[in-house]
């Protein structure tokens, strides 16, 4: 994938950039014939979440309370699993935020054929995709759905990277969401013999049913990322916090 604003991240992650130095890197972006308005227009579309207050651009999770953030709990199911040549058959996301489920996404996606493996696995078939939006339509209504929350997956770099390879398939460029996984912010904040989402759902008392499928698979990974937040050490506070404590290599369960 490429990393055309990484740099920019990096930077607003650290200390937040007056409007001009903001503009001057979106020009090294732009090149020599490029605007700044057009890239401008870019970046704030592209899932980095941005705020613009007193002439300067800041990083949400470096002000925002974990509670207050913007989570969107994804999952989706594919017709296998090389993003280059397969695609998603169907996503299901939740938008979380301030202890409530504030939206919710649902859609198959049409798929001429499904593999058999893929059937026993999701219990989806070709049948019920006859009818179904076809994946640019989808794809651009859950970009919008996504916005510029932090995007929470079950085995993160999976969705993320398979859902962003086929938007820039279909013309909707590159996702560049903040990601969190589940898995990582589990082995954190739990203590269980295995940290797969089906193991997870029983260990863990959610006992959801119909496994496998994109919405409900979702609301399983909600549940595991609300039991890691009631797990938290209690200094963190913002959204940066809580990204920086999944990534620290120190075990810290039972806190």
């Amino acid at each position: 994938m490429p990393k055309t604003y990484d740099k920019i991240i990096s930077k607003l992650e650290k200390r937040p950039l007056s409007e001009n130095e903001f503009l001057s890197l979106l020009s090294e972006i732009a090149g020599l014939f490029g605007q700044s308005a057009s890239e401008l227009e870019l970046i704030k579309g592209s899932g980095i979440p941005l705020e613009f207050a007193h002439n300067k651009v800041y990083y949400r999770p470096n002000l925002t309370p974990i509670n207050l953030e913007s989570f969107c709990i994804v999952d989706i199911e594919t017709n296998g699993h090389n993003p280059f040549i397969h695609h998603p058959i169907e996503i299901g996301a939740i938008k979380f935020s301030n202890g409530k489920i504030t939206d919710t996404f649902e859609s198959l996606v049409f798929c001429e054929e499904i593999p058999e493996y893929i059937t026993k696995i999701t219990g989806i078939d070709a049948s019920m995709l006859t009818n179904a939006p076809k994946i640019s339509k989808v794809l651009e209504s859950f970009k919008l759905f996504l916005g510029d929350s932090i995007f929470v997956a079950h085995n993160v770099e999976f969705d993320y990277n398979f859902l962003s390879h086929s938007l820039h398939h279909c013309g909707f460029g590159y996702l560049y969401n903040t990601k969190l996984c589940t898995i990582q912010l589990a082995k954190k904040t739990l203590q269980s013999p295995r940290y797969s989402l089906g193991f997870l759902n029983e260990f863990l008392g959610i006992h959801h049913q119909n496994l496998h499928r994109a919405l409900q698979d979702s609301k399983t990974a909600l549940e595991v990322f609300k039991i890691c937040l009631q797990n938290l050490p209690k200094n963190l506070y913002t959204s940066k916090d809580l990204l920086e404590f999944i990534k620290s290599k120190k075990e810290q369960r039972n806190v």
